[in-house]
């Protein structure tokens, strides 16, 4: 995966271009959930860490395609205790996870599932994603359509289902282990998912910031977004409209009045006068995204950024200080912040070229891990998820009207073929709703849910610290105490020779921590 602040250089079509994603593409930050500094804290020691693989079934449900590929999956057994058994598995997602920047949750001790895994003295796994992993971790070695329809929430399942079972025959053979599955985002959906689907292999499944009720339009981000920049300053948010209506008013005023903002914003390319729609689109996106960026992750501990003030609070002093200049010279301050964390290219200029983001996208070859996870996650949501997160909830917004749902549904058919239109999107996710959304937040299941008041997406699996918000502290304990209960129940049974088939019938807790600001 691109590191978020390294630079990538792509040859395209004879262009050398200097690219590097945009802030936020469709809900996955530049560089994906998993790239993180230094620990804060111990890491396990190599001799406890294994870094391996496991075959698995290209199709787990055509019988006459006996193809596989290789797994990736790290294995931390420091703190097991194989008297109790217990095992803890962090769901890979969207993302790699190389050792470079992807073995955080079951090494870093400090990690929120690592600071369980050594009170309850559980082995800890994590496993990548089907189609996330480099070329030579990947069930086709390609990332054409064709081969991408083997890429869906079914199929991950069923891999997390045969990766326990020969786990359990690797290491545990004697051991009746009692798992419980973790994740965040949309791991923390496939959390929720597995316990669902396979509730025979766990006992319990923990389910952070996940959205479980997939649906297309994702307006609402926009809406809770601004909400939360007004819940710190109203004024911080007017500015932000302000801007976003007088570069509307710019944007489509003609050549030469983009060709000022491109000086102005330090993009690195002009605008494409013969695309002006996706072009402008594009870089109300980016722009967008920034803000998003900022909120979704403010006062998360996720890595130095955050912990070092990156977030709401810091965007709206910029934004309040007239001093700087106006509405948008003030805007511009916000993306000179982010920007001094996550280099935008290796020039520093902002990439602004629509053309170029579909032709790095386009490439089937997985020729690195950037394009490999992007890729693949906007296959997804094209496909099963949607979450396309765009301004349709109207023009009183402060973003504008500016990012319509034609600008995630055109790139689907541009990457994927023509066939991939919104209608078969709205098709495709109804179906995934349906067969998912609807059973989760069934009574009989015993579900906890609940809102973490004031803090960010996934903040509850991150590095705990004295100044985190007393909901968020309230939480882990909440999280905590359903772990207990959950391994304390499973305990009881273990020793019964039924015992597997005895979990499938133990109530159904899933625990779906949804971040708020508000």
């Amino acid at each position: 995966m691109c590191n978020s602040i390294i630079p990538v250089i792509f040859l395209l079509f004879g262009l050398v271009l200097c690219h590097v994603g945009p802030p936020i593409i469709r809900g996955r930050p530049r560089g994906g959930f998993l790239a993180s500094d230094p620990a804060e804290g111990p890491v396990t020691e190599d001799q406890y860490m294994v870094y391996s693989e496991i075959v698995q079934k290209v199709d787990h449900f055509n019988d006459s395609n006996t193809a596989t590929w290789k797994q990736r999956y790290q294995y931390n057994s420091k703190f097991y205790n194989n008297q109790t058994g217990y095992v803890f598995l962090m769901l890979g997602g969207e993302g790699s996870i190389n050792v470079t920047n992807g073995d955080k949750w079951v090494r870093h001790e400090n990690e929120t599932m690592m600071k369980w895994v050594a009170e309850f003295q559980t082995a800890a796994f994590q496993v990548e994603h089907r189609f996330y992993g480099s070329s030579q971790y990947s069930p086709i070695g390609d990332q054409t359509t064709s081969s991408l329809q083997l890429l869906t929430i079914d199929q991950a399942l069923a891999d997390i289902n045969e990766f326990i079972n020969q786990m359990n025959a690797l290491y545990f053979p004697n051991d009746q282990p009692i798992w419980i599955t973790f994740g965040g985002s949309y791991p923390g959906s496939l959390s929720a998912w597995f316990r669902e689907t396979y509730p025979q292999q766990t006992a319990g499944a923990v389910s952070s910031s996940s959205a479980v009720h997939v649906f297309v339009d994702y307006y609402g981000y926009a809406i809770n977004t601004e909400k939360t920049y007004r819940a710190v300053s109203d004024s911080c948010a007017n500015v932000i409209g302000v801007a976003f209506q007088n570069l509307i008013q710019t944007a489509y005023n003609g050549a030469t009045s983009r060709a000022a903002l491109k000086t102005q914003f330090n993009l690195c390319d002009d605008f494409d006068e013969s695309n002006v729609s996706k072009s402008v689109q594009f870089f109300f996106q980016n722009l967008y995204g920034y803000f998003q960026g900022i909120n979704q992750y403010t006062g998360d501990n996720r890595n130095n950024a955050t912990r070092s003030g990156l977030g709401v609070p810091a965007a709206c002093q910029i934004l309040n200080n007239a001093t700087i200049g106006d509405e948008i010279q003030r805007v511009i301050g916000v993306l000179s912040l982010y920007d001094s964390w996550y280099s935008p290219s290796d020039s520093g200029c902002r990439p602004n070229n629509y053309t170029a983001f579909i032709q790095t996208y386009a490439d089937t070859s997985m020729p690195n891990d950037d394009v490999i996870s992007t890729r693949s996650w906007i296959w997804q949501t094209c496909t099963e998820l949607g979450y396309y997160q765009t301004t349709d909830g109207g023009n009183s917004g402060i973003f504008g009207s500016t990012v319509p749902l034609d600008f995630f549904a055109d790139q689907c058919i541009a990457l994927f073929g023509p066939e991939y239109t919104l209608d078969k999107t709205f098709e495709l996710i109804d179906a995934v709703r349906e067969k998912y959304g609807h059973k989760i937040p069934n009574d009989e299941n015993d579900v906890d849910s609940w809102l973490i008041n004031g803090t960010a997406h996934c903040a509850d699996m991150y590095p705990a610290r004295d100044s985190d918000s007393q909901s968020l502290k309230d939480a882990r304990l909440r999280i905590h105490a359903h772990l207990k209960t959950w391994l304390d129940n499973a305990q009881k049974l273990r020793t019964n020779s039924s015992f597997s088939s005895i979990l499938s019938n133990i109530s159904m807790f899933l625990l779906i921590a949804v971040w708020n600001l508000l």
